[in-house]
């Protein structure tokens, strides 16, 4: 019974999802894209577009329609950034016409592709803040004015790098300008990490395919995945997030060791990359290799205090090898930062039954059945026996 309970418990460990916003051969006619200081932003956009379009969303596009339209907007923008296409107006022009007068508005939904492709965004005039992003940054090329893409972790904006002047624009506030300070506050990104610099073309592309490679994951279609976190890695080395994002897809295809190799690879580019931390001690864990598990999930809790499911996966892998005072001890403490997180609560009960703490685990396991939590009906018989007060002074059954 006591293995049984280790792998129920080691099953239930919680995987952190890949990055939306956001190594394998090209698959489904991928098309390699080179490296170069002239790759398009719009052109390259517009063509993984399509195929998203077609393969995500079961949607036609329309070139025609679509090319008449970025034609428009640039003609609207054009006569308002003329007299000085590199001074402080320019980012105030594409706001006010793209924003207020066009009514193009943001959308949170990192997870909808229809608010990063571009004919979805030109169309419904949504986008969340990679769509806005490629939107201008589309519109910037076309014009030749001087706006960088920026990333931060799971997000994006556009900067304006002008001769005498340099505004980043936060979509999520209405195109507001806001300081680098206030995204290193509200993205917790001290300046050792490597986020926050203005990103060439091709980097930003990057941004795009590692956020459509999450689109075809969610739809468990990793292996296509895959070849969109491929070209992200190859076009931006530098970008933690698509090497991250293909250990995911790897790690649910059970390729523990390459889920494993790009998981230290993310972090040798960010260290304070929690979810990669968290994923690698679930796989460190699964492999019997609890030592180097309980440090890495140690270090995602250190990185991310609040998280209850980073702290139920540290909470895990004690359990695993035996430590069930400190494995109890972090799940309460998880139960404590999230009392409806299910996966918590069933491995609270779990751990209580495999140390033969049947009192406590049937008060617990009520808590969790009330969540949903289903249980094998053998443990269930045995705890039937000892519902009631823990403390009542009555010998024990």
């Amino acid at each position: 019974m006591k293995g049984r309970i280790l792998a129920l418990m080691l099953a239930g460990l919680e995987m952190t999802a890949g990055f939306p916003a956001f190594g394998a051969a090209p698959l489904h006619g991928a098309l390699p894209l080179p490296v170069a200081p002239d790759i398009s932003i719009l052109t390259d956009w517009t063509r993984y577009s399509e195929r998203g379009s077609r393969e995500l969303l079961g949607m036609p596009v329309d070139p025609a329609r679509r090319e008449r339209e970025l034609a428009r907007l640039a003609d609207r923008i054009r006569p308002e950034v003329a007299g000085d296409p590199g001074g402080a107006g320019v980012p105030e022009a594409f706001r006010r016409v793209l924003i207020r007068e066009e009514g193009f508005a943001y959308d949170s939904a990192a997870g909808n592709p229809g608010n990063y492709l571009i004919d979805t965004v030109l169309a419904r005039k949504r986008g969340n803040c990679l769509g806005l992003s490629l939107l201008w940054l589309s519109l910037a090329e076309r014009l030749d004015l001087p706006f960088r893409g920026v990333y931060v972790p799971g997000h994006c904006f556009v900067r304006f790098e002008g001769e005498a002047t340099r505004v980043n624009v936060e979509f999520s506030d209405g195109g507001a300008p806001w300081e680098d300070g206030r995204f290193r506050k509200e993205f917790r990104v001290p300046p050792d990490r490597p986020y926050l610099h203005s990103l060439s073309r091709a980097e930003m592309l990057a941004v795009f395919l590692k956020s459509l490679g999450a689109a075809y994951a969610k739809k468990g279609r990793d292996e296509e995945a895959l070849e969109f976190y491929a070209e992200a890695e190859r076009l931006s080395p530098g970008l933690p997030d698509a090497t991250y994002n293909a250990g995911v897809s790897l790690q649910k295809l059970g390729r523990s060791g390459e889920a494993i190799a790009k998981y230290r690879k993310a972090l040798a580019i960010d260290p304070d990359m929690a979810p990669a931390r968290d994923n690698l001690g679930i796989l460190l864990a699964k492999g019997g290799r609890y030592a180097e598990a309980i440090a890495e999930a140690r270090k995602a809790v250190e990185l991310e205090p609040w998280n209850a499911a980073t702290r139920g996966n540290l909470a895990a892998a004690y359990c695993a090898c035996g430590r069930y005072d400190e494995g109890i001890q972090e799940f309460r403490r998880a139960v404590s930062l999230d009392p409806r997180n299910a996966r918590v609560r069933a491995a609270l009960v779990r751990a209580h039954f495999a140390r033969g703490e049947y009192r406590e685990a049937a008060a617990e396991c009520d808590a969790a059945m009330a969540l949903g939590c289903r249980f094998e009906p053998s443990m269930l018989e045995v705890l039937d026996r000892y519902r009631g007060p823990v403390a009542t002074g009555t010998a024990s059954p």
